[in-house]
């Protein structure tokens, strides 16, 4: 047994200097720039290419077998210029000898220097790889147990100051890597390894230079094909005209993302991406990655940031909001589930400057009739916080030229199920509590009913139906306010606290059109209003009246109200017609201490004109609401006209028009004309003093004092 040993190791000893004779008869009679030539000529017979080693070619053998060349370039495809398509200046790579010998391939350091690669477009399309990637592939053998076993291993790769340059004639771009130095530790199957690249960057379209930085640890399983990616940090610094802002960074951080190409998986976690004064999170799945999209889920999440300021540095218009803190903390998350044609949101969340606004939604355009869900619930909304100060008002707010709101094919292919909910909502300076909108279409049917919200100790309430599905839309919708302060109300929006009044409106209108101006001119429907112990602003009836009295004696005078005078009353109502546009009432009756008054007249929308009469009656009481109506008490009636556009009316009295009156005016009055309307007049001011009046017969110092209504306006 010894002698069998001891014949073992001498015959491995002998192995041994064999193999060490053959390697120094090897490298003293083999020299590999021999086969420069017959490289470079099989290179061209192939591709045509012209290979050049303009420096000898160095090999080692012990303890790896190694290549290391210095300066070799790659021709050019023919057309695209004397400079070569690739160019290094100097690599080298080796196998370790020991492992080969076992059948397995593990190689050093791989060291690349002044890498340059030149890839070119021409205007036609024509590439500079055309001639080398056009060929037809080689038929792909079936994998054999070798291969799946195949392992690669490589202690690290050095790549220093290499350079990529895209020049696309075509498209007239031309992009620019420079600079770029990429190192890595050791790389072995599924065992994570340092990396850290540098590199500058230039684009002329679009407009951009910069430097990106990443820094990390990434896996290669090339048998699972299995990428990993952890602890990764990447930043991109960029300046230029099409740079958002001009210049900006961002900075990303990633704690884990694998991709596995049999899965065709990719999975993402911790990822944050921060930049223009935002930081936003992800977590998510990716499935499909090489044959295109099929599903992704992820969770997003946005940190507090001023989005005046990120507008700012993004170089975007910055809005001018009514309060300047607005916009200034913007948060919120969102799960978000996708697949090719259907978005589905869940869980949504949105903080805006203390506002909380929750909802889920869903769109689906997989099918011929997109489908859009949507739910939002509000805690508060402050719109006016958002909106310019310097909001246009009356003629300067112009309509534009094209005043379409709606369109009539994109309602026949809509399919909407909506609703919203907001527990307190401001607008205009208008409070409300507990709004709640649902709208649903189909089929070019579109209903927006309810639309309720409380309101000033009232409750507004509306509906609204679209059919779009004959030429052009058809609109329905009803309006209702029950019991809503006008003073409160007034003072929100106006800022006057001289208004007073309960109102109530009830009505039903019909338009059709797509423009505005086109449902104006084809407004149709009828509404009755209420308005009770309030304030009438723009002019002052009993005023007026007393100023055409006393000017009786100027014929051809015309009196005007200054527009900012008021009229207490104890009620208004009426009926309001609309036919084609024009609003039309005939029934107006206005009841407040010292007169009454009816009136009718029309209101023209399209033209946004007026064009009413009131008749106004002095009297003598000191009722408002609940006293008798015009036609049954005695007084002196006024003409008084409202006229010219809406939003400025014009109220006046034509003093002969008022003298013509007179003689009906005091029919049944007690007296001469003279006579009757000093007893009126007088009456009329004891009326308004409420210290002695009389009405339908009742002595006044049978009634007791009144007390003084809202905002002491009675």
């Amino acid at each position: 047994m010894t002698k069998i040993v001891k014949w073992i190791g001498i015959g491995a000893a002998a192995a041994v200097i064999l193999v060490a004779v053959a390697v120094v008869v090897f490298l003293s009679t083999f020299d590999i720039n021999d086969y420069r030539e017959r490289i470079a000529r099989a290179v061209h017979d192939e591709t045509g290419r012209t290979l050049v080693f303009d420096e000898d070619l160095s090999l080692t053998v012990f303890p790896s077998l190694g290549v290391e060349m210095g300066r070799v370039s790659l021709s050019n495809a023919e057309g695209f210029g004397p400079q070569p398509m690739l160019q290094v200046l100097g690599a080298k790579v080796n196998v370790k000898l020991i492992p080969l010998l076992r059948g397995q391939i593990r190689f050093g350091m791989l060291d690349i220097d002044g890498l340059t690669v030149r890839l070119k477009r021409d205007a036609g399309g024509r590439a500079n790889w055309d001639d080398l990637t056009g060929r037809e592939d080689a038929p792909v053998a079936e994998e054999s147990s070798a291969d799946k076993s195949f392992s690669l291993e490589i202690e690290g790769v050095d790549i220093s100051d290499a350079n990529l340059v895209w020049d696309d004639r075509r498209d007239d771009r031309k992009f620019l890597l420079r600079g770029l130095n990429l190192k890595t530790g050791r790389i072995f199957r599924g065992a994570p390894f340092p990396v850290d690249v540098r590199l500058d960057f230039e684009c002329s379209r679009p407009d951009a230079r910069g430097t990106l930085t990443l820094s990390g640890k990434s896996s290669v399983d090339f048998q699972a094909r299995e990428y990993g990616h952890m602890d990764m940090k990447l930043a991109v610094e960029a300046q230029g005209a099409d740079v958002p802002g001009g210049k900006g960074r961002v900075e990303t951080a990633l704690q884990l993302l694998v991709a596995n190409f049999s899965r065709e998986t990719v999975q993402v976690s911790g990822l944050t991406v921060s930049g223009y004064g935002m930081t936003v999170h992800c977590d998510g799945t990716v499935q499909g990655v090489m044959d295109g999209l099929k599903k992704a889920v992820a969770t997003f999440k946005a940190e507090p940031f001023d989005a005046k300021k990120t507008l700012a540095a993004l170089g975007m218009d910055v809005p001018q909001t009514g309060d300047p803190a607005a916009l200034t903390a913007l948060g919120g998350m969102a799960e978000v589930n996708y697949a090719p044609g259907d978005l589905h949101v869940p869980s949504l969340e949105l903080h805006c400057d203390g506002a909380r606004i929750a909802g889920r939604l869903r769109i689906r355009e997989a099918d011929e009739e997109p489908f859009y869900f949507v739910r939002l619930d509000a805690d508060k909304l402050d719109l006016d916080r958002y909106l310019p100060l310097d909001r246009p008002e009356g003629a300067a707010a112009e309509e534009p030229e094209d005043d379409r709101i709606l369109f009539t094919e994109a309602l026949k292919n809509l399919y909407l199920d909506a609703e919203a909910k907001v527990a307190e909502f401001k607008v205009e300076g208008m409070r409300m509590q507990n709004v709640a909108i649902s709208a649903k279409a189909r089929h070019g049917l579109v209903r927006i009913s309810p639309v309720s919200a409380d309101a000033y100790s009232g409750k507004l309430s509306s509906g609204l139906t679209i059919n779009a599905m004959g030429v052009r839309p058809k609109i329905d919708f009803l309006l209702g306010i029950d019991k809503v302060q006008v003073g409160p109300l007034a003072r929100d929006v106006t800022g006057d606290e001289s208004y007073a009044g309960l109102a109530e409106v009830n009505g039903a209108f019909a338009c059709e059109g797509e423009k505005v101006s086109t449902m104006l001119q084809t407004l149709n429907g009828k509404a009755t209003f209420s308005l009770t112990d309030g304030v009438f602003p723009g002019v002052d009836l009993l005023g007026l009246a007393r100023s055409a009295h006393d000017s009786r004696d100027r014929k051809g005078e015309t009196l005007e109200g200054s527009g900012k005078d008021r009229t207490s009353f104890g009620s208004i109502t009426g009926t309001v017609v609309a036919v084609n546009g024009l609003l039309r009432n005939r029934d107006l009756e206005v009841k407040a201490p010292g007169l009454r008054a009816t009136g009718e007249g029309v209101v023209s929308l399209p033209a946004r004109e007026i064009d009413y009469i009131a008749r106004v009656k002095l009297v003598p009481t000191g009722k408002g609401q609940g006293g008798a109506d015009s036609g049954d008490l005695y007084g002196i009636m006024v003409p008084i006209h409202v006229t010219g556009p809406l939003d400025h009316p014009r109220y006046w009295v034509s003093v002969s028009e008022y003298i013509k009156s007179l003689g009906g005016a005091v029919i049944g009055t007690v007296g001469n004309v003279v006579g009757g309307v000093k007893n009126v007049l007088k009456g009329m001011g004891q009326a308004i003093d409420k210290s002695c009046c009389e009405e339908d017969g009742e002595p006044a110092e049978q009634k007791k004092p009144e007390k003084k209504g809202l905002f002491g306006i009675f």
